[in-house]
């Protein structure tokens, strides 16, 4: 586990990441993620690590929305902008779930603690109750 500052980009600890795990014998053969992890440099060093991504690509600016796709339209600021489904929505949901049940614990949502070791081990508290709950 890495723990960082909230406010800090997430991708610039991926790669750190998928190399602990690798030093410990776990080596993924897919990597799900967003669009937030979406750029060339990335997908490149994870196809030298021999992992495949599955990284959702953002829709460019002008670019046509293919026939069939559902759209809704968004406000963004004074803006409407077009939304569309993620196809790839489905494989990230159940971290995401995980994740939001996480953040149901206060606590967690909102880091008060002084020290590191304080904060994971109320994550870790989090994760037990999680896995309580659903067996």
């Amino acid at each position: 586990m890495r723990l960082s500052a909230g406010n800090e980009n997430e991708r610039r600890h991926l790669l750190p990441l998928l190399d602990a795990l690798a030093a410990r014998g776990i080596r993924p053969s897919e990597l799900w993620a967003d669009r937030g992890y979406a750029s060339a440099a990335l997908e490149q060093a994870l196809l030298e690590r021999g992992i495949t991504p599955r990284i959702s690509q953002p829709r460019k600016r002008g670019q046509a929305i293919p026939a069939g796709t559902p759209v809704r339209e968004v406000w963004r600021g004074k803006k409407r902008v077009l939304r569309t489904r993620d196809p790839q929505a489905r494989h990230r949901w159940p971290v995401e779930r995980t994740n939001a049940w996480l953040r149901n614990r206060r606590r967690i949502a909102t880091r008060r603690d002084r020290t590191p070791e304080l904060y994971e081990a109320f994550l870790h508290l989090g994760m037990i109750l999680i896995l309580v709950n659903s067996f």
